[in-house]
């Protein structure tokens, strides 16, 4: 693994399923001129006993190969990132067919989520179908602090602080997310009918409007934006959003990085705590921090810049 990339991923079955039926991938790529990008993807299969687990590896495998072809070239484009969404999109609806196909020829219906997320020289692209979710922490410096600190980059911590185009704060950190779910739940927020928190627990939240493999239609999910050295990505399957509220994993993520600063640590404890609370499903999480990219949106310093240079 690069030294520019801070990075951890765990998975498990949960405590009531006998079979993992999730599937993961990252990738890290440089380009001609040496800079790095990085993929991130879950999948989330469903369909029961060597289904789910099946289509999530049709997903993954698929994507992986598409990775492997394609990235070098796209990145030579001149908007890279919106030829990369476009390319993901139409890749996502071939392995739509193909996991539709399979599921015909072993006479069983069988799908999965998918969520990409690919990050390069400080921007961000979302790929989505299902309801597996990225997050964006915002505004949380204290990771990147004390990566540096450890890693005694003493120097690299400084021309943070110098940049003008950086912005490490202390202020309240902001958990984001990135994707919108597909699942019935959702459409029942978006109408006002449930509250987040009712959702979260509904008996019908396992109940997918579109995934990959169930209907000859999708309409896949992206966004584009920004992202800074301090901000932390977390890319998980439904088995661990479901078991907490969004600040439930905030406050998690803030306290275990003051604790733990080890990104594989961090998930490891998290897929542990998953299982105390129970998991009825399959838990797989990857969390992943860019420390070394050139910020991109300009900002001011606060008092807290100052602080870290004394």
């Amino acid at each position: 693994m690069s030294r520019n990339w801070q990075t951890g991923v765990a998975t498990h079955q949960g405590m009531k399923k006998n079979r993992n039926e999730d599937s993961h991938l990252h990738r890290i790529t440089n380009d001609s001129k040496g800079k790095e990008i990085a993929l991130f993807v879950v999948a989330d299969g469903m369909g029961g006993y060597q289904v789910g687990d099946e289509a999530s590896r049709i997903a993954i495998t698929s994507i992986q190969k598409w990775w492997d072809k394609r990235i070098l070239k796209l990145m030579k484009k001149k908007e890279p990132m919106q030829h990369i969404v476009k390319e993901a999109k139409t890749l996502l609806l071939q392995i739509n067919k193909q996991i539709i196909v399979t599921g015909k020829h072993i006479g069983k219906k069988m799908g999965t989520t998918a969520s990409l997320l690919i990050l390069y020289h400080g921007s961000y692209a979302v790929i989505h179908i299902g309801d597996s979710r990225i997050y964006r922490m915002k505004d949380w410096s204290y990771g990147l602090q004390q990566y540096f600190h450890e890693s005694k980059d003493a120097n690299r911590l400084q021309e943070l602080i110098e940049d003008e185009q950086t912005e490490l704060l202390e202020a309240n950190p902001e958990l984001v997310k990135l994707t919108e779910d597909h699942s019935w739940v959702a459409k029942q927020v978006v109408e006002g009918k449930l509250t987040e928190e009712q959702a979260r627990t509904h008996p019908k939240r396992n109940a997918l409007t579109q995934c990959l493999g169930l209907e000859e239609h999708i309409e896949p999910f992206n966004r584009i934006g920004t992202y800074d050295s301090s901000d932390l990505f977390l890319v998980c399957s439904d088995g661990f959003h479901s078991l907490f509220s969004n600040d439930e994993i905030k406050n998690m993520l803030v306290n275990l990085e003051k604790e733990y600063v080890n990104l594989q640590s961090i998930c490891e404890y998290l897929i542990n705590f998953s299982n105390f609370s129970q998991a009825k499903d399959n838990v797989t999480l990857m969390l992943v921090r860019n420390p070394y990219i050139a910020n991109t949106v300009p900002s001011k310093k606060n008092a807290f810049l100052s602080f870290l240079k004394r």
